[in-house]
């Protein structure tokens, strides 16, 4: 049997941060690389031929297809696989056993783009024609395909996998109008294509102009054949994903009816289906859909997909529902089986923990969340640091950040606040100094704690200089008027009037963070008693703030009721 050989063909424009990667990733695979340049003005040519002599120029004419068979032309190798720059190949290693001996003239592969750097189980699944005979050659300007007339002759591969990189904003907003300008012209040329109506409904899409791509999708739908799945299935999707963000959840949930009879293995549409219901507050329907959706598995491979519409989006949906319908048990077990199937989808996290929170001491949940290792991300040690804190636990929110490191600045400052409050008030302030270094300057809110701490330590030239601070931010008046008074008072024992809600609404603030702090040392908590006792003081003195403190406390009040209810309500569910 002869070897079937393999080359990479490629039409690249300035690409120079991208090619190298895309190469590394299939360069030990193929036999040949051709790579065709259609006018670069960056190091994109140079980083080219240190892979391949086969470097080609081409002059732009504003058709994909005429560069791409262009480069086709320079071949000579019986297969070919046709990446982009911003792509990489996984499992390179099975392309040439697909093409080994092999009855097919070409092969889908999917294309995974990832939603988050950070985890690859987050991605849309879409199957795109990149592997097949040389012989073959591209049609059409813009998002052009591969022509091959008999479908018999084309197979789905799962092995390999292309990823797509993620782009920058603008650079991906720059694509989208140069498409629509190039897809608006062809859809003059032939009308009745409708994967040109699908593929301008994506990129007007992208750009948010919502109704205006529900009119292409609607479009490409009423020409699309339900076999022609690989165009026809995103269109369904985004087309419903259109009707949820605009609010046509009836027209949303009538599509997922009557594309399901379609499609009954079609995880993703009963997902779905189950958001929508799930947006109407229909739970019950709503979590027979997401229990569908998951009894179904991934879908066929010719089938858009969306990572985890089968398994931990459901969870975490069926989780929600459930805890909506008083099932707290299931809800329970609902986002640990989120987690267990994808423990960087964090979103389960902060519900399983209020559920672990009814049953188990706060240095409990803390320590499940230590031992499971979720606190080694910081973005999850932040939000769970900010469950604690606004449970009124400063010192379990603090003990969060143990395994972690900050370095944003806001986490930093969060850190500094949770030490105010935990009575280790001398490595907050150093903390902030250490910030101020590198040229941040802390929030409003924080440095109101800041001035709170140093006034309790009778620092008072250094609240002074706070003062200060927060007078020379045009954005943070209410805030220092809000610090003046309260330094007035406490220094000099003159109350100085509040010039208006907003400063209150500032010592309000200051004052529940107060009620929250947790210090060890009964000095520290008579401290922050005082500074609850001078702030309501201030606030009795005018009538205006009088009826702020009450609303407040009355707030406050009920919010507290809706905590002991679900605290308790939860509790029966869970033990009951």
């Amino acid at each position: 049997m002869t070897q079937q050989r393999l080359a990479l063909v490629m039409i690249v424009c300035n690409e120079g941060d991208r090619l190298a990667h895309c190469l590394e990733s299939v360069k030990s695979t193929v036999d040949e690389i051709i790579i065709v340049d259609t006018g670069s003005s960056d190091d994109t040519v140079q980083i080219a031929r240190q892979y391949t002599p086969k470097v080609y120029s081409y002059q732009w004419q504003d058709d994909f297809s005429a560069a791409r068979n262009f480069a086709l032309d320079k071949t000579t190798c019986e297969w070919v696989l046709s990446l982009d720059a911003d792509e990489l190949l996984e499992g390179a290693a099975d392309l040439h056993s697909l093409i080994s001996d092999t009855p097919y003239s070409a092969f889908f592969l999917p294309l995974c783009a990832s939603k988050c750097k950070e985890n690859d189980l987050e991605y849309d699944r879409f199957m795109v024609l990149r592997l097949f005979r040389s012989i073959h050659r591209f049609q059409g300007t813009i998002h052009e395909f591969v022509k091959i007339d008999d479908s018999t002759a084309i197979g789905y591969a799962q092995q390999p996998v292309i990823w797509h990189t993620p782009i920058s904003t603008t650079e991906r907003h720059h694509r989208r109008r140069r498409n629509i300008s190039l897809l608006t012209t062809a859809l003059k040329e032939n009308s009745s294509n409708p994967c040109l109506h699908y593929y301008l409904g994506t990129e007007w899409l992208g750009l948010g102009r919502i109704s205006t791509a529900i009119r292409y999708f609607k479009q490409a739908l009423s020409q699309l054949p339900i076999e022609q799945t690989v165009f026809r299935t995103p269109a369904v999707r985004h087309l419903i994903s259109c009707y949820k963000n605009t609010g046509c959840l009836n027209e949303g949930l009538y599509l997922c009816l009557e594309e399901s009879l379609h499609y009954p293995e079609y995880c993703d549409l009963f997902f779905d289906g189950g958001v929508l219901f799930e947006l109407q507050g229909e739970y019950e329907i709503a979590l027979k859909w997401f229990q569908e959706a998951v009894k179904l598995g991934p879908p066929p491979l010719a089938l858009f997909h969306t990572a985890g519409t089968d398994s931990y989006l459901a969870y975490y949906h069926l989780g929600f529902c459930a805890e909506k319908l008083g099932l707290y048990k299931e809800a329970q077990s609902y986002y640990e089986q989120a987690l267990t199937a994808n423990k960087y989808y964090y979103y389960p996290l902060y519900q399983l923990a209020l559920l672990k929170l009814t049953q188990q001491t706060a240095p409990e949940v803390l320590t499940f969340l230590q031992d499971s290792d979720y606190l080694a991300s910081s973005e999850v040690a932040t939000n769970m640091a900010e469950l604690f804190w606004t449970a009124g636990l400063p010192d379990i929110a603090l003990s969060c950040f143990k395994n972690s490191s900050c370095h944003q600045p806001a986490a930093i400052e969060l850190l500094a606040r949770y030490q105010f409050y935990s009575g280790k008030t001398a490595c907050a302030l150093q903390a902030l100094t250490k910030l101020r270094q590198t040229n941040h300057e802390p929030a409003a809110d924080i440095v109101i704690d800041e001035i709170a701490a140093l006034l309790l330590l009778k620092r008072f030239t250094e609240a002074r200089q706070r003062l200060w601070s927060l007078w020379r931010r045009q954005n943070s008046r209410n805030a220092f008027w809000a610090a003046f008074i309260l330094y007035k008072k406490l220094v000099h024992d003159k109350p100085v009037p509040l010039p208006g809600p907003r400063a209150a609404a500032v010592l309000l603030g200051l004052a529940d963070r107060c009620m929250r702090s947790r210090s060890q040392n009964l000095e520290e908590q008579k401290s922050f008693a005082l500074l609850v006792t001078t702030i309501k003081e201030l606030l009795k003195a005018d009538a205006g703030c009088l009826a702020l403190l009450i609303n407040h406390l009355n707030s406050q009040e009920n919010a507290i009721k809706q905590r002991l209810d679900y605290t308790f309500t939860a509790l029966r569910g869970l033990i009951g």
